[in-house]
């Protein structure tokens, strides 16, 4: 049994997924679950629930909000919400929150990169990112509390990405990996780490006049969002075809 937010804020028991009815119960089960093993205080959670005008009942609906959720996490091997003073708590280990598992997967794979074991390195990695099933806690708002928290993981997923696309370059994969690299610049055009791997990619295979396309569109973008030019690391990619043309 997981608690699941890299995605739809939901609960994974057996071979389904369970959503919480109420919109309000999913947003409590992702504060939960971003702030896991820690006291949230009732006031805390209404804060997060209802930022602006808190009803009169809003200790009452927290009380059944969490009811809900107790009702979807009944088994004590799995995460489990403990009452505590004047707050509750989503108690789990590394593995009953999809969040946690990823951020240890990570590790795990920058652990093996660094150890020089890369195919290990490219399965713990690609293993962190299977878990992201959308954006984070989709489908609801990221209370204002935790925000920050959204912001390191959603750099750690594009970071993890990047690495991973590092990872299996080193293992020869640039066939495999330029049409991944083309869909990723397009949907992060300012990441200039992935223009730079496509790069690679393209010039590694041989398609020059592709590579030559393609650092064009990433000075123009660079240009125009923010007035600079492509790094020289990146620019130096591009020296060999520079010299003896693109067509080689």
């Amino acid at each position: 049994m997981a608690v699941l937010v890299l995605g739809r804020p939901s609960v994974r028991a057996g071979g389904g997924v369970l959503r919480p009815a109420r919109r309000m119960a999913r947003v409590l089960l992702g504060m939960m679950a971003l702030r896991p093993n820690r006291r949230l205080p009732v006031e805390w959670i209404i804060d997060g629930l209802w930022p602006d005008h808190p009803p009169a009942s809003a200790a009452a609906n927290v009380r059944s909000h969490v009811a809900a959720l107790r009702r979807l996490l009944p088994s004590a091997a799995g995460p489990g919400i403990e009452t505590l003073e004047d707050g509750y708590a989503l108690v789990t280990g590394r593995t009953g929150v999809d969040a946690l598992w990823f951020e240890h997967l990570v590790r795990e794979g920058r652990h093996r990169r660094g150890s020089g074991e890369d195919v290990d390195a490219a399965r713990l990695l690609a293993e962190a990112l299977r878990l992201w099933r959308g954006d984070l806690m989709e489908g609801v708002s990221v209370p204002a509390a935790l925000q920050s928290r959204a912001i390191v993981l959603d750099d750690l997923r594009m970071c993890a990405t990047e690495e991973l696309v590092d990872v299996r370059l080193a293992l020869g994969h640039q066939h495999h990996l330029v049409p991944v690299l083309k869909g990723l610049v397009v949907e992060h055009p300012l990441r200039e780490r992935l223009w730079h791997q496509l790069l690679l990619a393209l010039v590694a295979t041989g398609r020059r006049s592709e590579a030559l396309d393609a650092y064009r569109q990433l000075s123009l973008v660079l240009d125009v969002e923010l007035g600079v030019r492509p790094s020289p690391a990146t620019a130096e990619l591009l020296d060999p075809i520079r010299h003896t043309g693109a067509d080689g």
